[in-house]
């Protein structure tokens, strides 16, 4: 989809002609995927894996563009931190109110029937969805544009893509920092619960408060990444993150209060770190244009997005084993010592090992924000690397 987003030539630019070809689709699938047809149960296998796999490429359609968007949006590198930090400070409002509101609309519009109350809320979702991705594409200008267009080639763009040693560098920083993320959100919930032995209240105060700190850290990314390099500052907050973690293994249980603290400031430095993560994708795609000629957005994104979403899964599975190896028991009201000690480990320790990884890898990257300068200004004046 990254190339094809890049190959794209139209008068409305390469990536907002497809918030306003897809967001009806996409939002068709949506609903499509909470309804339930009158079909055998083999039948409505069949079905959801359908409707699952549909909505998938719509989603996919329509995120990459939008993802790639930003960089398509301004050069600036100040700029496009600034963008990427009220993106990320925002974004987690959209989910917080989908969340918070689809069971409650479902049974107000459906008593007594919530999967079709649920089905009508999707559609009623869809629609305000569709409405953003049209105001999205009306009120906003691709003002980058590539030096020259040229045809949908994968394997060509694929090359040009691995040729970019700063997107290399990058891409194992962004896989070694969801690996943590990862990790360490999953386990909120089980520390919560079996080592803090709190129940529900306590677990949404751990989950709100983190999702709040999550977007005031976003906010926060702009002046901090500004003032200070943000490559030097990415470097530094993750060793800190690291730091607060084993601080976090030290805390007595009882001090849970405590322990809420230390959660919140991270949870304060992974919104900062999401922000400035997606801002140097958009550096390192004009690196890449630098160096090679050709601006790959699409594409560049596109990989990033598979590089977060491995780590992803490869924290998830970490995440798995580590409780199976420390004897995790599911459904069981007291967990052994083993597993509780594994579930300490996960929420402490193993993430803080990562973000130590995460920080390695960052002092390989060279696009600080003096360097970049002088990179933008290049392709300003229409200069190349190998001019």
């Amino acid at each position: 989809m990254g190339a094809i987003a890049d190959a794209t030539s139209t008068r409305w630019g390469r990536f907002r002609p497809w918030l306003l070809a897809i967001c009806v689709p996409f939002a068709v699938s949506c609903v499509l995927v909470y309804s339930i047809p009158s079909f055998s149960d083999s039948g409505k296998i069949v079905y959801a894996v359908a409707a699952y796999i549909f909505m998938t490429l719509m989603y996919t359609a329509i995120n990459i563009p939008y993802c790639s968007l930003g960089a398509a949006l301004t050069s600036d590198p100040r700029e496009s931190l600034s963008l990427q930090s009220w993106r990320f400070a925002i974004t987690p409002i959209g989910g917080a109110l989908g969340t918070a509101f689809i069971l409650p609309l479902a049974d107000f519009l459906y008593p007594g029937d919530r999967a079709t109350g649920i089905q009508v809320s999707m559609a009623l979702f869809g629609v305000i969805g569709c409405l953003m991705f049209v105001i999205c594409f009306a009120t906003t200008k691709e003002r980058v544009q590539p030096i020259k267009e040229e045809n949908l080639n994968i394997a060509r763009d694929v090359k040009i893509l691995f040729r970019n040693d700063q997107w290399r560098i990058l891409s194992v920083y962004n896989f070694m920092m969801l690996v943590a993320v990862v990790i360490r959100g999953g386990a909120v919930v089980y520390y919560v619960n079996n080592v803090l032995n709190k129940g529900s209240d306590v677990i949404t105060i751990f989950m709100l408060g983190g999702m709040f700190a999550s977007m005031l850290g976003s906010v926060l990314a702009k002046p901090f990444g500004t003032r200070f390099c943000k490559v030097r500052f990415s470097f530094w907050i993750n060793l800190l993150t690291a730091a607060l973690g084993v601080v976090c293994f030290m805390l007595p249980v009882q001090y849970w209060i405590a322990v809420l603290g230390v959660h919140i400031l991270i949870s304060i430095i992974q919104g900062g770190n999401g922000a400035l993560q997606w801002s140097m994708i958009t550096d390192v795609n004009n690196y890449g244009e630098w160096k090679t000629q050709r601006r790959i957005t699409g594409m560049n994104v596109a990989a990033n997005i598979f590089v977060i979403k491995l780590g992803v899964a490869v924290g998830g599975a970490i995440l798995g084993w580590v409780l199976a190896y420390y004897h995790y028991a599911a459904n069981t009201a007291v967990q052994p010592a083993s597993a509780v000690q594994g579930v300490v480990l996960l929420f402490t320790l193993v993430p803080s090992i990562f973000y130590v990884l995460t920080a390695i890898s960052i002092k390989f990257y060279g696009l600080t924000e003096n360097r970049m300068n002088g990179i933008v200004d290049d392709l300003n004046h229409g200069t190349f690397a190998e001019s």
